[in-house]
């Protein structure tokens, strides 16, 4: 549906004011109410095709056109749970745990006038001696990126007219060789505004000349390309290595390249040509099995089961099966002739049920009140760092008992015809009985998640830039964000500091290039600690 433009009640009576004397003395309305009412005609014209298909619930129309919010929690859909006693909340993701702050300078302060030994001020018998410091930690603003000039000293020979030019620091150095206008960190941070803030370019460029450091959109564009070819070589290691990952989230989300016509490509069931339209950018969350977790993204005319099968087709034919997590729609399926255990997100049942609560407030809120006793199982789960045959185990006598009470309440309402098959919560109802199997995948077989939220929250390093950027221009530019976000959901995934990690691959691109298996999230310290050392033999040799 098209942007939501909300009035209140004083701006609506405005406008309807202005639109009759406009009709009632053939007058012309300005641009701005015009703007307001093309928005409301769209906004009318997709209403109607979305109703005439049947595919939206009064739930999901309210929520689309903004009058309701967009929570699923079941105290915002059933305000009688928000009064139950609050269940204890754990992080799920160890990556999102506060950390230690970094300090990136301290300055020491010395006592004026006293020092140690010195004869006490106070008392004037006792000596003074050196005690623990007291902190205080002050932390300071500055322009995202500053400009610092160089200036380097220079000699020049009366007689030969020979030039002698002093050298910049190493630590200057380190940062990009002298030539290299924007440095090591400068690109990094781009990248993360970019990518990971959803600070588009030309916005970039505001800000920067909003603090007297100019830089250009064109220019941001190009140290971003210099940070995405230097760790390539990284993200394409990261490929490789997920082919033979154990465990794999999987979803898509629209998006939009302006200058992307329709391509002709195999269907992947019957091989016949076809011609596509639809951009998407694919999402996967790769499990290896020493548990090391890589995220990556695609974005082209293509679905995620595409995604996944160029990810596939690297895998051993005889590695064992692994455990695909996401929801049930046929273009997330792989279409190679691998054996693979399809598991299904109990977060898109549930949501079946949530949108059409306000039709059946009798019998929806008890759904949504077992199904959350299976989520605090999950939370107990993992509260108690249960191993993977742990989980399992708690929940095939936990959670396992309460899926088989909603499928034989679900088929009960059904034959009984206590639920009309077409409703919408005969629907819902449906859909899980349909997909038992795979929405019970999580009591069945080790490892297995109970839904693909976590993908849905990577996706979220996506949504972020469509909604600010709108869109890329080209195939190349998309490419580059691929590159780029893929590193920082995986640094995210492996609880790093990303905007270091991006500095040190720039830093030793040479080797990153030859080498990167050893430059990986979770190992590249061994290999910054080799490069140092190999470093300092070969200035002593």
């Amino acid at each position: 549906m098209s942007e939501f433009h909300e009035l209140d009640e004083t701006e609506l009576d405005a406008l309807i004011a202005r639109v009759s004397e406009a009709v009632e003395h053939n007058l012309a309305l300005s641009v701005a109410d015009m703007q307001l009412l093309l928005k409301a005609l769209v906004m009318l014209v997709e209403l109607q095709q979305r109703m005439s298909d049947r595919d939206i619930t009064l739930h999901k129309l309210r929520k689309l056109a903004g009058i309701v919010q967009s929570s699923e929690k079941l105290k915002a859909v059933v305000p009688e749970a928000a009064k139950a006693p609050k269940r204890r909340q754990t992080r799920d993701n160890p990556a999102k745990s506060p950390a230690e702050p970094v300090i990136h300078q301290r300055c020491h302060h010395a006592i004026e006038g006293l020092e140690k030994g010195q004869v006490c001020p106070e008392c004037e018998r006792g000596r003074l001696y050196k005690y623990d410091p007291a902190m205080v930690l002050r932390i300071s603003g500055q322009t995202p990126l500053t400009s610092v000039q160089h200036i380097l000293e220079r000699l020049r020979c009366n007689t030969c007219g020979a030039y002698f030019t002093a050298e910049v620091s190493e630590e200057v150095k380190a940062d990009g060789g002298v030539g290299q206008k924007y440095t090591y960190s400068a690109r990094a941070l781009i990248g993360l505004h970019k990518h990971f803030a959803g600070l588009p370019f030309y916005r970039q460029q505001s800000l920067q000349q909003m603090f007297g450091v100019p830089i250009s959109a064109s220019t941001a564009f190009d140290q971003s390309e210099y940070l995405a070819n230097d760790i390539d070589p990284v993200v394409q290691c990261l490929k490789r290595q997920a082919g033979s990952a154990v465990h794999y989230h999987l979803d898509d989300t629209r998006n939009r390249i302006l200058n992307q016509t329709t391509v002709e490509k195999p269907d992947r069931k019957t091989g016949k040509s076809k011609t596509r339209s639809g951009i998407y950018t694919s999402g996967v969350i790769a499990t290896l099995a020493e548990g090391h977790e890589c995220v990556l993204f695609q974005t082209n005319i293509g679905h995620a089961g595409e995604w996944i099968d160029e990810l596939l087709s690297t895998r051993r034919t005889d590695a064992p099966a692994p455990i695909l997590m996401s929801d049930a729609l046929s273009s997330n399926a792989p279409s190679l002739k691998l054996e693979f255990i399809a598991t299904f997100c109990n977060s898109h049942a549930r949501r079946q049920f949530v949108e059409v609560i306000e039709h059946f407030p009798d019998k929806v809120p008890w759904v949504l009140e077992r199904y959350g006793v299976i989520w605090d199982n999950e939370r107990h789960c993992k509260t108690q760092g249960f191993s993977p045959p742990q989980r399992l185990e708690y929940h095939q006598a936990h959670s396992l008992p309460i899926m088989e009470e909603l499928r034989e309440w679900g088929q009960g309402e059904l034959d009984h015809d206590r639920v009309e098959a077409n409703s919408g919560l005969g629907k819902a109802i449906g859909y899980f009985l349909r997909h038992y199997k795979e929405l019970s995948g999580f009591c069945r077989y080790t490892g297995a998640q109970l839904d693909n939220n976590e993908m849905e929250t990577m996706l979220k390093l996506v949504i972020r830039g469509r909604k600010n950027a709108m869109f890329y221009k080209t195939l190349a530019g998309a490419a580059i964000a691929d590159t780029i976000m893929s590193l920082i959901a995986t640094c995210q995934r492996a609880g790093i500091n990303t905007f270091d990690y991006l500095v040190v691959l720039q830093r030793h691109a040479q080797a990153v290039k030859r080498q990167p298996e050893q430059w990986l999230p979770w190992n590249y310290t061994t290999a910054v600690e080799a490069e140092k050392v190999a470093a300092a033999e070969k200035k002593a040799a």
